[in-house]
């Protein structure tokens, strides 16, 4: 079992050292053999030393590794990412919430209220998310270039994205993220004062 892990950190160091790439589909398709081997919420808890932009990148270029999750798959890869960085003490490039990032701006599901609802995330680590996500509120959104690389050539087709976003909403276990920037932010502020009121 530690060889295993070993065998993924290297696996993964050395994706994340020769990323000197033109597609990142063609770069980590290479390697998905390889990667289908280990967990996803080990390989995302072991790439969040790494920046967001380049494990989302990841993320975009494997979908086979994450187009059959469940509801509860993202569950488990979310506990695998806890507890999260202090939100005013990191980067914004920052990969400790790249599930988060993942969820609300390429599959369009309201991950924040996914998390919010677990009971096993202690009101310290949902004020965190809710904080960080406040900061950060703009990059939950695609824009243009991100809808122009998902081409099936740079990164996966938006298509796929699709299949895997509306397989996860009929599970009925998570909304889709309707809102506009500025009402994603009203959101999480009526979220952080309903848990400061449990708080008291």
């Amino acid at each position: 079992m530690i060889n295993k892990q070993q065998d993924m950190m290297n696996l993964l160091n050395k994706l994340y050292e020769n990323n000197n790439y033109s597609s990142p589909l063609d770069y980590f398709s290479q390697s998905i053999n390889e990667l289908k081997k280990y967990d996803l919420a080990e390989i995302l808890a072991y790439q969040a030393k790494f920046t967001c932009q380049y494990v989302i990148s990841f993320l975009l270029s494997t979908p086979l590794l994450w187009m059959n999750k469940s509801v509860r798959d993202w569950v488990i890869i979310m506990s695998a990412l806890n507890p999260r960085p202090k939100p005013f003490k990191i980067d914004i490039d920052d990969a400790g919430y790249v599930d988060i990032h993942f969820l609300c701006k390429y599959m369009r599901v309201n991950a924040i209220e996914l998390f919010l609802q677990e009971e096993k995330f202690s009101n310290q680590d949902k004020e965190k998310l809710l904080l960080y996500s406040n900061k950060v509120a703009v990059d939950f959104f695609m824009d243009e270039l991100d809808i122009e690389f998902l081409d099936g050539e740079d990164w996966v087709h938006r298509d796929q994205i699709e299949v895997a976003r509306l397989n996860l909403i009929y599970s009925g276990r998570i909304n889709q993220l309707k809102y506009t920037e500025g009402e994603l932010r009203e959101y999480i502020q009526k979220e952080l004062k309903a848990l400061s009121i449990l708080e008291e």
